[in-house]
């Protein structure tokens, strides 16, 4: 197996390994006083040098070919992630600067670009679903209708629906799933407000788009 090729599948299992670590270390001084948030950065810090340093030793390079790895496999990541549309050729160009100018250990960057990709795809499907049960038609149905060309708006139209009865039950959706998550305490109430506002500001848009023929 190439070096790079090595060190790149340990990295990604170096972050499961920390992550969960990091997890278990946080539930057992949950008892303890929070630390401040330059104390938690500072132990971060310290984990992430000694964890790499480990890593570099276990896999017989050194630290600093260990960046050099990791860099060349970030740049090849952002290549690929422009060539299939997943960002644009001004992101990628603003990732690399980053990258370039870091240690080589920037895969945070590119895991918040995966997860946002991810969130936005999630949140497509769900305003498909809704726009479907808003018209009455089965959510494939609507996809095919929109495959061929038509936008949500059109559709609505087709069946005598009201984009305003479709906005309605598009935002009550995203709003309850929201509000789950507030309850369960992995969203802020300020951010669901933030991400209502946004798709409020968006919905037309939305609604109203034609895919690309």
């Amino acid at each position: 197996m190439k070096l790079i090729t090595k060190i790149v599948a340990a990295g990604a299992l170096a972050v499961l390994i920390a992550g969960t670590a990091l997890s278990m270390a946080g539930t057992a001084s949950a008892q303890q006083p929070s630390p401040t948030p330059s104390t938690a950065q500072t132990k971060r810090q310290e984990y992430r040098a000694d964890f790499f340093a480990k890593l570099a030793a276990n896999l017989n390079v050194s630290v600093d070919q260990l960046h050099s790895a990791f860099k060349s496999a970030e740049l090849d990541l952002v290549d690929e992630l422009q060539s299939d549309g997943t960002i644009t050729a001004d992101q990628a160009a603003k990732m690399k600067e980053r990258i370039n100018s870091s240690n080589g250990f920037g895969l945070g960057v590119l895991f918040r670009r995966f997860k946002a990709q991810q969130e936005r795809v999630a949140l497509r499907r769900e305003i498909v679903k809704s726009a479907a049960s808003a018209i009455g038609i089965d959510a494939k149905a609507l996809v095919t209708e929109l495959r061929a060309g038509k936008s949500i708006a059109d559709v609505a139209g087709e069946h005598n629906v009201s984009l305003d009865t479709v906005k309605t039950q598009i935002t009550n959706d995203v709003k309850a799933k929201l509000d789950q998550r507030v309850a369960n305490g992995k969203l802020t109430q300020a951010k669901e407000d933030a991400a209502l506002q946004k798709l409020a500001d968006n919905l037309d848009s939305i609604l109203n788009k034609h895919k690309a023929q």
